[in-house]
């Protein structure tokens, strides 16, 4: 994938995750759910460069309903305040499908060449 192509995907994709997400969130908050679970989950993130992480971290704060709350670099590791944890799975599934692939090819691993 060039990065132009990576370019527009993450741009595309981004404004289909704020959209989804915006719905969801305004569902909960007109319709409250009994079961929800707000609270924090682990993500970890494939080799990124910091600015990559930062970005991933920037599109999964501004998506509603999500917050990046820390990044850690050596560990590759961030803790995401979820608004309801119930489909924290298919969340992680989601950004690392939709996010972190166009990332890594803007701004690559960080890897030593």
């Amino acid at each position: 994938m060039t990065r132009p192509v990576a370019a527009v995907r993450l741009a595309l994709r981004f404004v289909a995750a704020v959209v989804r997400s915006g719905v969801q969130t305004t569902r909960l908050i007109l319709r409250p759910d009994p079961g929800m679970r707000p609270g924090f989950i682990e993500y970890n993130f494939k080799p990124m460069t910091e600015v990559g992480a930062t970005l991933l971290g920037s599109l999964i704060t501004l998506t509603p309903g999500t917050t990046t709350v820390d990044i850690d670099m050596s560990s590759r590791r961030m803790w995401i305040h979820l608004l309801d944890t119930r489909g924290s799975d298919a969340t992680r599934e989601e950004i690392r499908a939709e996010f972190e692939e166009p990332i890594r090819v803007l701004f690559g691993t960080g890897a030593k060449t």
